[in-house]
């Protein structure tokens, strides 16, 4: 028993955050709102657009791959607020590794993590694979008639014909770019972003000069894979939205990430709606979904409306932005891996940094064989085929853990902390003023001057002093709870009623899943009017209704955040529904190969990290103690 509490232990103690030491970072703060920009486009628009667009409307949904689109936007958009809470709470790499280890446990943390490895892993092997394909196809096949009459190892079944060496090149460019410096990788990856972005762009106006209505109206049907495919497909087209990890794993090298966290995610996510929605719409007006071709999708389409030059154009634009979304991606797993690292939960050595550009090599390393192998021992529709859970479940549990938080006493991360003792309610812009703005300065007193500031309605010499809060450090990590200023302000979470949040919030992700379920597999027997099957579903309906409603009547933490997602709990919930129901219209082998990942990890995780770990408590540790006498 007493093994057994250990073990629960560990695996459930939280990352000791110290919120004034949140900002200070090992790594380089060297990152503009452009050069992050081009890291968020990169990893969301080119793959999107030239890769997964075409494969769900030919495989997954056909012509409704318009509403998958939908679906998956609206998903991305509700996870997206949660993803912008977490950012300016906690503006460290690793994203919401770091956000679930500090808010649910160590193994959900590493879980996490470890899921957002191979994620971001097969988003880099299609992007080079895809790269090679549109570069196969500019040529005339005859690059991959080449390969495969000199390297063929395969009859092509589970590998490809020939190792795919073209693409392995375009990973080694990527990677030496990276490597050579992260500022100018950003700044080229920037420039090609808004090249690529001109050619989406002809796409989008190209397209809808040449619709044909009957493609969608005509005698293929435009659900023809029916509700199940719709979901499936919006699984799929949730991946380019991986961009705001990418973007949330910038946040150490941002030169302001609390200022400039919330633009960039509305940019980014709000073009990647555009672009993922209008390009789906202008496909499938243009051109029967059967029709679509397995390989350089984009620039099949517009030859077969004889449109000149598209080979090339539209070719060589897929090659401009899948080039930037292999690096993209590949920017992003060292970050994860680096963080991993310094928590002690991967080998210290993975997250070693140069010395000048502040650069974790041997993670780039490690990042370009795991991606060599994907590239190398694996298909493109089995790489695709894997896609969307870990996205998924990032999406899930950043959403839990903004409902974790809003209802928990103690609070983890930034939070407002000066108010102006002129105005009761008035709180200054930041946290950490001596980080954000360089124009505060301390006193012996403990009071905060702000000069020359731009604010509204507030004097420029006016004095802030810092608000009573309790700052302790917990099993919790840093707790730092701001008391509200009267009673009317409402109730403050108590042990009573978090416990009657869990309970709520656990019952409704239970009934969701079963609402899921009954949906995409027994929509036959809704559709039927099966008693038992309407039944069933009005009861769990009426549940998750129920749960919902004494959730809102909980009280929730007054903390005054630098942002705060909007409509808790409601959006929260709304978002971890939309995320399981995407989650369950996976096809099978897609969980069969996370699993087997997932079983890879959790054996390092219980073989080394959990005793590695940085988080271990000094009970289970070997201590030296030593006896101080008093000389004399």
């Amino acid at each position: 028993m007493t093994r057994c509490r250990k073990i629960i232990s560990a695996i459930s103690r939280k990352k000791t955050v110290d919120n004034k030491r949140l900002l200070e970072t090992n790594l380089k703060r060297q990152l503009s709102i452009p050069d992050v920009l081009g890291i968020g486009f990169g990893s969301s628009i080119g793959l999107g657009v030239f890769v997964l667009i075409t494969y769900v409307a030919r495989y997954v949904a056909g012509p409704a791959v318009v509403l998958s689109a939908l679906i998956a936007t609206a998903t991305a958009a509700l996870s997206a607020l949660c993803f912008t809470e977490f950012s300016m709470r906690l503006p460290k790499a690793g994203s919401v590794y770091f956000y679930s280890y500090a808010t649910i446990g160590e193994l959900c943390g590493f879980i996490v993590g470890w899921t957002m490895i191979l994620e971001h892993t097969i988003g880099v092997a299609i992007a080079a694979k895809a790269w090679s394909q549109y570069l196969g196809h500019i040529s005339n096949n005859s690059l991959p008639n080449l390969m495969n009459a000199s390297f063929h190892w395969s009859d092509g079944e589970y590998f490809d014909e020939s190792p795919d060496l073209i693409a392995v090149v375009v990973l080694i460019i990527s990677t030496t770019t990276l490597l050579i410096g992260t500022k100018v990788s950003t700044v080229l990856n920037c420039v090609l972003c808004i090249m690529g972005g001109v050619i989406v762009f002809c796409i989008i106006c190209v397209g809808f000069f040449h619709v044909n209505h009957e493609n969608w109206t005509g005698d293929e049907s435009f659900f023809k894979f029916g509700v199940q495919g719709i979901l499936s497909g919006a699984s799929l087209l949730i991946y380019p939205f991986l961009a705001v990890d990418a973007i949330a794993n910038t946040s150490e090298e941002q030169k302001n990430p609390l200022r400039n966290s919330p633009a960039l995610f509305t940019i980014v996510v709000s073009l990647t709606v555009i672009s993922t929605v209008a390009v789906s719409v202008a496909l499938t007006l243009m051109s029967p979904s059967h029709s679509f071709s397995d390989i350089a999708g984009v620039s099949v389409i517009f030859e077969n409306r004889n449109i000149q030059g598209a080979r090339y154009v539209f070719g060589v634009g897929a090659l401009i932005f899948l080039f930037a979304t292999t690096t993209s991606f590949l920017f992003t797993i060292p970050r994860i891996l680096y963080a991993l690292s310094r928590d002690g939960l991967l080998p210290e050595c993975v997250g070693d940094l140069t010395s000048k550009d502040r650069i974790p090599v041997k993670a780039f390393l490690l990042s370009f064989c795991l991606s060599s192998i994907l590239i190398l021992s694996c298909k493109m529709s089995i790489l695709l085929s894997m896609l969307g859970t870990g996205t998924l479940l990032t999406f899930f549990l950043v959403s839990l853990c903004v409902l974790s938080l809003r209802y928990q006493q103690c609070n983890v991360g930034m939070v407002q902390e000066y108010e102006d003792p002129n105005e009761e309610e008035c709180i200054t812009e930041f946290s950490y003023p001596s980080y954000v703005n360089k124009q505060f300065h301390a006193d012996q007193d403990d009071v905060l001057s702000y000069k020359n500031s731009q604010r509204i309605k507030k004097p420029r010499d006016s004095t802030y002093k810092k608000m009573n809060s309790l700052v302790s450090m917990t099993s919790m990590g840093s707790e730092s709870t701001l008391f509200p200023m009267s009673l009317s302000d409402g109730l403050e979470p108590s042990p009573t009623s978090w416990l009657i949040s869990v309970l709520c919030i656990v019952i409704y992700v239970i009934s969701s899943t079963v609402v899921s379920l009954l949906v995409i597999f027994g929509w036959k027997f809704i559709y039927m009017g099966s008693w038992w099957s309407i039944f069933l579903l009005l009861v769990i309906l009426g549940t998750m209704m129920v749960s919902a409603f004494i959730l809102c009547k909980q009280p929730q933490n007054k903390s005054k955040l630098l942002y705060k997602t909007p409509g808790v709990p409601i959006l929260p919930l709304l978002s971890l529904t939309l995320n399981i129901f995407l989650l369950t219209s996976l096809p099978s082998n897609a969980f069969v190969r996370f699993i087997i990942w997932l079983l890879i990890g959790a054996m390092l995780y219980f073989s080394c990290a959990v005793f590695k770990s940085k988080e271990r408590v000094p009970d289970d540790q070997e201590v030296v103690l030593y006896e101080v006498r008093e000389s004399g």
